[in-house]
């Protein structure tokens, strides 16, 4: 009986922690979304919202990294939950670092606010869509242990990796053209930057889940 209430007392603490991570991976997107909206209309206040939220963010980050611990030295996990914890420490860690992403492309958007601008590239939205939608399914194959979308959401990676180049190549050559704000387009530069590497981080968090479902340490 007592090994039967441990398991259960394990699986709730398990479940608790998945619900926590989504809850926070859902934060994070959304962080996501109004810091491009913030740098697009050169909102401060909805950017100062991003910028104060990160901090959250991050507080959150380290409440989940200790329950992950408490549960590794109280309730005896076996190998198959210890990968479910150590995947979880490690994907609550890039969560945060998108959310830092985030937060940057917020601050960008406060810089912006005295300068020259245009309206932004479509491709901003184009690539945000993209590394929103695979974080999202990178939490949707950590939720539902699901190996083959992992390896789906990495196989993305290269195709954002190809337009972010081809905006780079474009936003460089603009900067040549006197009729443009350099100092705008070097802002929409690092917002594109940021973009991509949320789109990386993404890609970790689907090498976790495979090791989290297989053992197997990948990386894409």
């Amino acid at each position: 009986m007592d090994n039967i209430q441990t398991r259960a007392t394990l699986d709730e603490h398990l479940k608790d922690i998945k619900d926590d991570i989504i809850r926070l991976s859902s934060r994070v997107d959304t962080a996501v979304d109004k810091a491009i909206n913030a740098f697009a209309a050169c909102d401060v206040e909805l950017a100062q919202e991003v910028i104060a939220e990160d901090v959250h963010i991050n507080t959150k980050r380290f409440e989940l990294e200790e329950q992950c611990l408490h549960i590794m030295v109280t309730q005896q996990p076996v190998a198959v939950d210890l990968r479910l914890i150590i995947a979880t420490m490690l994907i609550v860690t890039e969560l945060e670092r998108i959310g830092d992403y985030a937060a940057g492309i917020a601050k960008l958007a406060v810089r912006v606010e005295m300068v020259p601008k245009r309206d932004i590239p479509n491709a901003i939205y184009q690539l945000t869509s993209q590394c929103r939608d695979m974080l999202r399914r990178a939490m949707v194959a950590y939720t539902e242990h699901d190996a083959n979308l992992a390896y789906a959401v990495a196989d993305n990676d290269d195709s954002l990796d190809t337009q972010h180049r081809l905006l780079f190549h474009k936003l460089v050559g603009e900067t040549r053209d006197a009729s443009h704000s350099t100092d705008y387009l070097l802002s929409v530069l690092f917002v594109a930057h940021n973009i991509e590497r949320i789109g990386d981080r993404s890609t970790n968090i689907a090498e976790r889940v495979i090791f989290m479902t297989s053992g197997k340490l990948t990386e894409f």
